[in-house]
């Protein structure tokens, strides 16, 4: 019969070896993930075989492990799960601010929009669930990053470089690591058209959750003004603070 304390660790490094294909972009070598792992190589060649038979990873032609397709069925079942949880809070905040609420994960290192409750106005955002998006240019994901380690913010930074989208699109390291210092002082992150011209956005994450996650108010720069900034930020911070707590318990 197994030992139930070798079990647990076999569990454990299952998880950290996923993980930290994760944050290496979903793709690594077998003896850098050893030494990131500071595991024997032999121990991680065993439990990738485990996890390449189950199909959470596979190798490819590079010699590389990257993370496999049975991933996709459990994050596509969680983010599920989340916005089923999440749906009646921002349907909440929607009808008091009047603007389009989001709620966004970071997955490897791009951000998925999870759920939404859209604005009753004819303009409005249209950002769908599933949607992906690189984090340096939206709220979500600067709120993301900076509820994150900064090391590990850099990694994905490195992954996925800044391409520019609009005239205010952060596009080196050293003008986002300012921002995302201003967003961890504030509490939330604004989105002044960075990823599309005219829009705005304001964004908090959820502080706590395995999986970093934010909410974010969002609409044209006409309706999203310094006033309307001011008077709902608060709103959503407590929003993002009563969600993480949800999640946390669940």
């Amino acid at each position: 019969m197994p030992n139930k304390v070798s079990s647990v660790q076999s569990v454990d490094r299952a998880f950290s070896i996923l993980e930290e294909m994760a944050r290496n972009g979903g793709e690594i070598g077998l003896t850098e993930l050893a030494t990131a792992l500071d595991l024997p190589v032999p121990t991680v060649h065993r439990s990738m075989q485990t996890l390449v038979n189950l199909g959470y990873a596979k190798r490819n032609g590079a010699r590389k492990y990257t993370l496999g397709a049975s991933l996709l069925y459990l994050g596509e079942a969680a983010s599920r799960g989340m916005a089923s949880w999440a749906k009646p809070s921002l349907l909440a905040l929607a009808n008091v601010c009047g603007e389009t609420v989001n709620l966004a994960a970071l997955e490897g290192d791009r951000i998925v929009y999870i759920a939404q409750s859209p604005s009753k106005h004819n303009m409005r955002m249209f950002t769908e669930a599933g949607r992906r998006v690189l984090p340096h240019a939206c709220g979500v994901g600067k709120a993301i990053l900076a509820s994150i380690s900064e090391a590990r913010g850099k990694e994905i930074i490195s992954h996925t470089g800044m391409p520019k989208y609009t005239e205010t699109t952060h596009t080196t390291w050293k003008s986002l690591s300012k921002d995302l210092e201003v967003i961890k002082s504030r509490g939330y992150a604004i989105d002044e058209g960075e990823q599309e011209v005219g829009v705005r956005c304001i964004s908090a994450a959820l502080i706590g959750v395995a999986s970093p996650t934010a909410i974010s108010i969002s609409g044209p720069a006409t309706r999203v003004t310094d006033a309307f900034i001011t008077k709902y930020s608060p709103l959503l911070l407590e929003y993002a603070s009563e969600l993480a707590q949800e999640f946390a318990v669940g």
